[in-house]
């Protein structure tokens, strides 16, 4: 019961030694450069919340359909590589906080394929899709992908998939059933990118990971190759996955989409402490080698080493300088 008491305390450590992420919006305000994030999102608005608003008040509570907005983040001029600069407590100032200028929500899935159509970067049909992971809320997962948009100076389309987590450490049970809910909506989230032809690189951090791995094989189940030809690349951050799970999970997705990569890290406290809480000896994001991977065509990029970043060394490939300038010249 003692170890219960302070594994638990930890991950609250871990999870909640900071304000929460809120979207700050300011019309027309940017000082800084300005990245465009489109989200699709099965979160629910918030109990008397204006659903036609851009705004965190898309929480916890699932949807079965798809929403679809496009918020614009300025990122202030005195951004630091891999930081977010929350306003936290301060009032927003477009000069040293991210805050977001304009936005839209879009009335279904076909005005929101119409609107990626348009936009900037759109010409070479290729979009990044990013699937977040657990522990966060709707304002957290649209500011990390412009943050690493930003960073990692993405030259087309960034997408988030804002699926529904509870945004809050007490809820791995509740996001890992989120995972299985939100499978299909990942899934017609994929097939229409496909349907406009759109090279899809997916990236997932987390318990994202686990989402993504699932809508793959239900798609390839489904005996729809068309969808997964258009997956461009995988990369899974620290994927919150048990090795023999990841192994069955890819042995149905065919064809297996390449590059595939994962990004491990045998210093991340975060997958210690979920290994813990599922009784495993290890999750998939802290291995360093491909011999538990039954020979799948995956490669791995070891973070172990990489200095900076998170205190929970969860985040290294969003956080750590030095790891985004070494991604950086990779995916170059």
């Amino acid at each position: 019961m003692t170890r219960a008491i302070l594994i638990c305390l930890t991950l609250l450590g871990l999870t909640a030694c900071s304000p929460r992420g809120e979207i700050a919006v300011l019309p027309g305000q940017d000082s800084g450069t300005v990245q465009t994030v489109y989200v699709a999102t099965n979160r629910n608005p918030a109990t008397g919340a204006d659903p036609n608003a851009v705004q965190q008040n898309f929480g916890a509570a699932r949807h079965p359909q798809l929403r679809f907005a496009r918020i614009d983040v300025s990122v202030p001029p005195n951004h630091a590589l891999g930081q977010i600069e929350w306003p936290g407590q301060a009032k927003p100032d477009p000069t040293r906080h991210f805050v977001t200028t304009d936005g839209a929500i879009y009335d279904g899935q076909t005005d929101f394929r119409r609107a990626l159509r348009r936009a900037p970067g759109a010409q070479a049909r290729e979009i990044v899709l990013f699937v977040h992971g657990y522990n966060v809320n709707n304002a957290e997962a649209l500011y990390r992908l412009a943050q690493v948009a930003h960073d990692y100076q993405a030259p087309v389309p960034v997408l988030a998939y804002s699926w529904a987590s509870a945004g809050s450490p007490q809820g791995y049970a509740y996001d890992r059933d989120s995972v299985i809910f939100s499978r299909d909506g990942l899934e017609d989230l994929l097939t229409g990118l496909a349907a406009d032809d759109w090279q899809i690189t997916v990236i997932a951090h987390s318990m994202g990971s686990q989402l993504v791995m699932e809508t793959l094989r239900q798609i390839s189940i489904a005996g729809r190759r068309g969808v997964l030809d258009n997956i461009e690349a995988v990369a899974l951050i620290s994927p919150d996955i048990d090795a023999d799970v990841f192994v069955q999970q890819a042995r149905r997705i065919q064809p297996f989409p390449q590059p595939f990569a994962m990004l491990v890290s045998a210093r991340d406290r975060a997958l210690g402490l979920s290994a813990w809480l599922t009784g495993t000896p290890a999750r998939l994001g802290a291995i360093r080698s491909t011999d538990r991977l039954g020979g799948l065509p995956v490669e791995i990029i070891d973070l172990s080493a990489v200095e900076g970043g998170d205190t929970a060394g969860h985040a290294t490939a969003f956080t750590a300088p030095a790891a985004i300038r070494m991604l950086r010249r990779l995916a170059r």
